[in-house]
């Protein structure tokens, strides 16, 4: 995760205003109902090419009648971000950041000691950092309307 002055700046101004995990889950999900495309059930990949932009890539991981998960990353010239991995909850109407790196994932996997308050700080620090990656995108003309599927 990037630790930018704007970044920085976003969390706090959450912070001051009590918004909640929960609260940060559900504005999540909202947006990226805006900014997702309507998954067919046979298409996984989908890719946004907007001019001068990096292409926004997405692969469905999992399919469920409530959860869907999803990777979404940023293919460069010449590189390809990490992949944040984010759940929807359907039912609840709730989007959270699980992994935002290939590191954190194998390390839960492995069954690496959790600190509880660490944890949670992780926790809402991702979410507050894909809720702003969310309103960038959105922000920078990434939409509904600008997904095509992928078939590699």
């Amino acid at each position: 995760m990037i630790l930018t002055e704007q970044y920085l700046t976003h969390r706090q101004y959450v912070r001051r205003h009590n918004i909640s995990l929960m609260q940060l889950h559900e504005f999540n999900h909202k947006l990226l109902i805006s900014l997702l495309p309507i998954f067919t059930d046979d298409t996984n990949i989908y890719h946004s090419t907007i001019e001068n932009k990096p292409t926004l890539k997405i692969k469905v991981r999992e399919r469920f009648k409530f959860t869907t998960e999803i990777s979404m990353c940023m293919v460069f010239d010449d590189a390809v971000s990490d992949a944040l991995v984010i759940r929807l909850y359907h039912d609840a109407k709730l989007a959270e950041l699980i992994y935002s790196n290939e590191f954190e994932k194998q390390y839960r996997q492995m069954g690496g000691k959790v600190d509880i308050n660490n944890q949670a700080n992780l926790r809402y620090s991702q979410n507050c950092f894909l809720n702003k990656w969310l309103i960038y995108l959105l922000e920078n003309h990434f939409d509904s309307s600008t997904w095509e599927s992928y078939e590699p």
